[in-house]
């Protein structure tokens, strides 16, 4: 299989024009894309430990959700350096699909939104991203599904003593300040990743219901439910680097 129908396959799902202004996403190492494919890598992060694991494994192309680059920088030196010359000395293309992988239709924003079964769903952000609807269920039953499948033992921040409320999800950092602020006039709880002390402060000043599934456990469930698709559509094997 060539490289870009892979990529095709990507677009497809996750159109390049969901993203939010200003991501890096697409194609962040490699100029073949007519190249053949018989091994594909999926990660949450082009890690230096994911970019060895990619050599060692023989992957041809590596998808990652992270970019490898997420702010302009002047040199290449130091950890970027090893891991570009890693991928380019093995030729291996690496591709991301962020925010527009977020944002998607049964993307990782949707993949939460199925694992608690929320009602009456919409988008929590005007730009796709994050989704909230009614969780039809006690906050017990909430967090024995979030312990289950996103995390063994998410930060909690408060409580809620009544059954179906207002749930709103956001796989990955969602747990700033400005987002604590925002969430807590559209929902009763929230369930994101990366909060920080301040963060934690506020929300119980606003008596929003935090819970820190992380932010890596709030994208890989997605991102599993993804490389499961993928391996429908393409014709190559398919290994996890990082989850």
């Amino acid at each position: 299989m060539r490289a870009y129908e892979i990529v095709e396959i990507i677009e497809n799902f996750a159109p390049k024009e969901l993203a939010i202004e200003g991501d890096n996403i697409g194609l962040q190492v490699g100029g073949d894309l007519n190249k053949e494919v018989n091994k594909l890598g999926i990660a949450l992060d082009p890690s230096l430990d994911v970019v060895k694991k990619a050599k060692k494994e023989g992957i041809d192309f590596l998808f990652t959700h992270h970019p490898i680059l997420k702010n302009p920088i002047r040199n290449f030196t130091g950890v970027i350096y090893k891991k570009l010359k890693i991928l380019m000395e093995n030729d291996i293309i690496l591709y991301s699909a962020h925010t527009n992988l977020d944002i998607c239709k049964n993307g990782l924003n949707d993949a939460l939104v199925e694992l608690y079964n929320l009602k009456e769903v919409e988008n929590l952000y005007e730009n796709g991203l994050g989704r909230v609807g009614i969780f039809e269920g006690s906050f017990e039953e909430l967090l024995d599904i979030t312990k289950k499948y996103i995390v063994e033992n998410p930060v909690i921040v408060g409580n809620i003593g009544r059954n179906n409320f207002k749930l709103a999800v956001l796989s990955g950092y969602g747990l700033s300040q400005d987002a604590i602020r925002y969430v807590a006039e559209k929902a009763d709880v929230y369930l994101s990743g990366d909060l920080t002390h301040h963060s934690k402060i506020l929300a119980e000043e606003l008596g929003l219901v935090v819970i820190d599934g992380t932010h890596y456990g709030t994208e890989v469930y997605g991102l599993k439910k993804f490389m499961d698709y993928l391996k429908d559509k393409v014709d190559c094997e398919i290994i996890s680097l990082d989850f």
